[in-house]
């Protein structure tokens, strides 16, 4: 079948799925070989509340290979750590989004641990929209969005918004993305982003998930000097294919908070956190 254009600023828009789902986490956890990582979470109340099936490793874009359990538990870190980002900075959140929310890795946890917040997520691939329909809790709400700039949220309308591995890849309409965060959020409001900065093109080795993507790219010994330096304020490297998310974007983080800093307060910057990838912690002005 030819490209036709929803496949340009979407992914599988018209795949029919055919999804074979794991067990609950819980089925996974003993045969686990990286589960002793997961210890400092106190996983056991919430791995006994989920009981929902986990997506496949192909379903999940690969996500932690073989390691389910892992999987599971890299979600409950990422969700709670952007709950507990509200809490510091005394956002009481009723709507939440998680833009990019692949497979319900993170709001699977919101919506078990956080029964009362409406959990919404979105994603440009299809299949991991009907996955979450599917099988998450009845209080997520899952739609496929595009790569070009637009939510159908009313204004004002959310308290809280998480972006994992979004803004890595968004090689155009950046600023207009984060317009279309700015009407939706309300006042106050605050947004967990996840980025790579000059520090992660510096800190990164082969063992990283990102190296392969960036430097077996045939132009990159062309942009970035020995010690990874890249001139100007942002850096694309892309893969030149006839779909979006093909990218992965470096920011220099004085261009974090000169440029972003025009459309929202940035509180926080946090380096390699929780591992590979910077946070940064931006609400929306009152």
């Amino acid at each position: 079948m030819d490209k036709i254009w929803e496949d340009l600023i979407s992914l599988n828009s018209f795949v029919e799925p055919d999804f074979e789902v794991l067990k609950p986490a819980a089925a996974y956890l003993e045969s686990d070989a990286k589960k002793a990582e997961w210890d400092k979470l106190k996983y056991a109340t919430a791995l006994k509340n989920d009981t929902y099936p986990l997506p496949t490793t192909k379903d999940r874009e690969g996500y932690y290979g073989p390691h389910h359990f892992s999987y599971w538990a890299s979600g409950l870190e990422d969700a709670r750590n952007v709950m507990d980002a509200a809490r510091k900075h005394k956002v009481k959140v009723k709507n939440y989004l998680d833009m990019g929310c692949a497979s319900g890795r993170v709001i699977r946890h919101f919506a078990t641990e956080k029964p009362k917040v409406n959990v919404m997520g979105c994603d440009i691939n299809r299949l991991h929209v009907e996955w979450c329909n599917r099988y998450l809790p009845s209080s997520c709400s899952v739609f496929q969005n595009h790569s070009i700039p637009n939510l159908p949220l009313a204004e004002n309308s959310l308290d809280l918004v998480s972006a994992f591995s979004v803004f890595t890849h968004i090689e155009a309409f950046e600023t207009t993305w984060l317009m279309e965060l700015h009407r939706v959020m309300r006042p106050g409001a605050i947004a967990w982003i996840t980025v790579h900065t000059e520090d992660t093109l510096t800190d990164m080795n082969e063992n990283w998930p990102l190296w392969r993507a960036v430097m077996n790219h045939p132009d990159i010994h062309n942009i970035i000097d020995k010690n990874r330096h890249f001139p100007g304020e942002r850096m694309v490297v892309r893969w030149h294919k006839d779909r979006s998310y093909s990218s992965n974007v470096f920011y220099k983080k004085e261009y974090l908070q000169d440029v972003w800093g025009r459309f929202f307060n940035v509180l926080e910057l946090r380096r390699r956190f929780p591992r590979f990838q910077d946070v940064l912690v931006l609400q929306k002005p009152e």
